[in-house]
This record gives C-alpha cells, sequence and structure tokens, in this order.
C-alpha cells in the first residue's frame, strides 16, 4: 500500500455512487517507515519472532536489550513478500491486489524466562519504529501461571464507522480495546481463524495490523487458519468455497509465521508455562493418513503432562455446536460430525482439557463430552466466535443435551492456567458463566470464569 494516493469523496453509497470531490495526490514522508509489527512464538520458549513491514528498506534489523532505550543486541532480519501470481483466485489476484511491501522477521533468540525486552525495528537509513516491550516466555513448568486471551472472527472496523469495501464489524474495535486494556496482564494471544476478513482484498489486511499492533508488537499473537484465509476452489484445501477471496492462505501464511511444519501445513504446537498449545488447521484434511493427522496424532502423544498439565487444543470450525447449518459439504453440523469421528478420538486418549473453536458467533460452552454424552474427564469445548462479526442466531429452539451454556454477546476470552481461565464480555458488567476442571485428583485446577469489564 506504499503507492500515491488519490481520495474521492461519492455521495448515494455503493448502490447510486455519485463523484463529488477529488482530493490532489497524497504521498508519504517516509515510504520505508517500519509498520504493522508483531510477535510470534517458536516452539523455543527461549526465542521471540518480531514481525515488520517496509516498502524496500535494504537492513532491516532489530536492536534489543533489557532496558528501556538501552539496545545491547542488534540482528539482522530475513525480508520476503509475496505476488499475485502466489494466489489462486479473485480479487486477491487481480483488482484486490496491492504489493504487501517487504516483509521482515528476526528471531530473537537466548531470552531469559520472565524477563522483560525493549525492542524497536527498522534500519539505520529510513528510521526506527517506535519502542515496544515484551516478557520473555515462561519455561515449560507445572506450577507456572499462563494467562490468555482467545477468540475468533474478529474481523475490522474505523473509530468512525466509515463504510469499507468489506463489511467492518463495530465490535472488534470494542474487543481491540479490551484487548489493549488487558495487555500487560496476557501473555498470549489467540485469535483462532477469520482473523482481518480480507477476503481478497490486501488493503484489510493493513488495517487490520493497524488495529492491533498496540497488542500484537507487545504480546505474541498466534494465530489458526480460517475458512476465510484459505477456502477457495482448486487449491487443495478440504473446501471448496470461495471463502478467502482467491488467497488460499497465502497472505496469512506469509504475514504470521507460526512454528508449522510446512508451507500449507496449518497446524503447529507450543509450550507456554503449564500449558501446551495444539492448533489444527479445519480447511485442510484432517483424516487419519493425511498429514494434519499424523502431526496431531504424534504431538498429542509426545506431550510431557508432568511438565505441562493443561493441554489446550484450538481449531477454526467447532466440533460440537449449536446450529442448524447441516449443509453439504461445509455446514456447521456437517463439519462437526467428521471432526468427532476422527479428531475427537485424539482428544479423548490424549485427554486434552478444552478445546476453543470459532467460525459460528456466538459463545458456546459444552459439558466435558464424549461421543455426544456428558463424560467426567472428557475435553470441555468452547466456541468464542464473536469478537466482531455479527451473531450467528442459527440455533436449536431446545439447546443438545451436552450444551451448558449459550450466549449471543460479543466476547473475547481470557485465560489464567493452571489458576484462572476469564472471559470478559464487552456488552454487561455481569458475570455469565464460569465452571472448574479438575486434574490429577483434584490437587490441580483450571477455573473458567466468564465475565465482563467496563465497557472501554
Amino acid at each position: 500500500m506504499r503507492a500515491p494516493i488519490i481520495m474521492a469523496f461519492l455521495r448515494g453509497g455503493f448502490k447510486t455512487p455519485t463523484l463529488a470531490s477529488v482530493s490532489g495526490l497524497v504521498t508519504f514522508q517516509n515510504w520505508n517507515e517500519p509498520l504493522q509489527t508483531h510477535l510470534a512464538l517458536t516452539d523455543d520458549p527461549t526465542e521471540m519472532i518480531v514481525v515488520w513491514v517496509t516498502k524496500n528498506s535494504s537492513n532491516p534489523q532489530v536492536k534489543w536489550g533489557t532496558a528501556s532505550g538501552d539496545y545491547t543486541h542488534i540482528l539482522d532480519a530475513d525480508s520476503s513478500s509475496y505476488s499475485a501470481s502466489d494466489m489462486c483466485g479473485s480479487p486477491a489476484i487481480d483488482f484486490g491486489y496491492r504489493d504487501p511491501g517487504l516483509l521482515h522477521k528476526a528471531k530473537l533468540s537466548g531470552l531469559q524466562p520472565g524477563l522483560t525486552y525493549y525492542y524497536t525495528c527498522g534500519d539505520q537509513q529510513f528510521g526506527w519504529s517506535q519502542e515496544f516491550s515484551f516478557r520473555a516466555a515462561m519455561p515449560a513448568f507445572f506450577e507456572t501461571t499462563t494467562r490468555v486471551s482467545a477468540f475468533g472472527d474478529m474481523g475490522v472496523a474505523e473509530l468512525d464507522d466509515s463504510r469499507q469495501i468489506v463489511s467492518p464489524e463495530q465490535p472488534a474495535i470494542n474487543t481491540t480495546r479490551l484487548l489493549n486494556y488487558y495487555r500487560d496482564e496476557t501473555d498470549v494471544v489467540l485469535h483462532i481463524g477469520d482473523i482481518a476478513y480480507a477476503v481478497g482484498y490486501a488493503a484489510t489486511w493493513e488495517e487490520f495490523f493497524d488495529q492491533v499492533q498496540s497488542v500484537a508488537a507487545n504480546v505474541p499473537y498466534m494465530v489458526c487458519i480460517g475458512n476465510h484465509e484459505r477456502d477457495f476452489p482448486g487449491s487443495n484445501g478440504l473446501f471448496n468455497g470461495t471463502d478467502s477471496g482467491g488467497e488460499c492462505g497465502v497472505p496469512h501464511e506469509r504475514r504470521f509465521p507460526m512454528p508449522r511444519p510446512a508451507l500449507d501445513q496449518a497446524w503447529y504446537g507450543f509450550d507456554y508455562g503449564s500449558a501446551h498449545f495444539v492448533l489444527m488447521s479445519t480447511e485442510h484434511f484432517f483424516y487419519p493418513g493425511s498429514p494434519q493427522y499424523q502431526f496431531l496424532e504424534t504431538h498429542l502423544k509426545a506431550v510431557d503432562r508432568t511438565r505441562t498439565p493443561w493441554l489446550i487444543f484450538a481449531g477454526h470450525r467447532p466440533m460440537y455446536i449449536d446450529s442448524t447449518n447441516y449443509d453439504i459439504p461445509a455446514g456447521d453440523q456437517t463439519v462437526a460430525r467428521e471432526l468427532r469421528k476422527y479428531v475427537e478420538p485424539l482428544l479423548n486418549e490424549y485427554r486434552v482439557d478444552v478445546a476453543f473453536w470459532g467460525h459460528h458467533h456466538s459463545y458456546q460452552r459444552t459439558c466435558p463430552v464424549y461421543q455426544e454424552h456428558c463424560t467426567e474427564g472428557a475435553t470441555t469445548h468452547i466456541v468464542i466466535g464473536m469478537a466482531g462479526k455479527g451473531l450467528s442466531k442459527n440455533v436449536f429452539a431446545q439447546r443438545p443435551s451436552w450444551i451448558e451454556y449459550l450466549d449471543y454477546e460479543h466476547w473475547d476470552c481470557r485465560g489464567s492456567l493452571p489458576m484462572l481461565l476469564r472471559s470478559p464480555s464487552s456488552i454487561s458488567e455481569m458475570t455469565m458463566d464460569g465452571f472448574t476442571i479438575l486434574w490429577c485428583s483434584g490437587n490441580r485446577r483450571v477455573t473458567i470464569l466468564l465475565y465482563t469489564p467496563p465497557m472501554m
């Protein structure tokens, strides 16, 4: 988007637009100002990845240290980009495409657990970003408390509610404000699919990163791929809808360097403190024999529960959902049935505590459930796809027996493991939902409490 811009003022809305006025040419003072800064964890808790974007700067670096303004380390970054030819359909490859610039990535290593680091990114010729800071990951350890903010289906919006080519989602602003409000109390952000709803329009990705930078540049922002990032006909995905607008996962993958096994393998795991997190892709094949299934089986089996007693799972489309959508092949219930058939036995065998899902824009919580029956010690499933996109109200008049709580409010979900996993709503100021999971004869527990802070 680093290009001269002419702005036009139109009357009459999108149906009967009439050109009223045109601006002069608007350009940039610094084409290589570092923007869209965000962090990501690796599978090594002594590392942190810093990502930012410029137009074409040639010597990108990160300067960092343990005191504000005193940068005792400097590290060269790797740079990459993507083009229209890397994607697979319209509008991503034609009228929705804009050059993303250079995506810079630097992996900081040798970090001390729990220590706060200060950093700036950019280069000597074109200048540096503002200073950001982060707390290095806590190592895998039984007694460590881990605080998590998790949500799905957020999108972007403007503070002035101006109209965009992609429908703006004003509640996303409130979710972002809440994330900022709790930033210093959050160790990890989990955004489980349908990230920006760019759907082929590159400008929306830039708006999204500008919206979340104050959070994502200070707290690792871990993501899971959703249908609006990946799905497109003929793209070797599980579904052939056009939900990604031709992106086919490319901007998502290049902009978010998660610790994935390989390109277009959007599944991974990582430790943080007392919890191990496993994220799957519901948009890729997950049947026995597939690369994803083999990864999930091997990875879950290898989790050391003496080091990370809490095992948290996440994917975009839900395994358990109160929804009337039985469309084939991608309806809520159709996909849920396949997930229960092939993936749920793995969750049960390896004793996953909590599974987070999105896609359906509601909050739903099950009992500990296995094979559609409430079962002591089984996985509790929580749908949290209500961070910004319009609410889904296609639920049954009579809830399934395994649904313990359902609400249509907009939420973001915060958590602290093993002590407290909390979820504040952006609507009211009352406690909405809560439950406790006991582990190992009751000598450890995670309490999940949904509550609402004041409006931001």
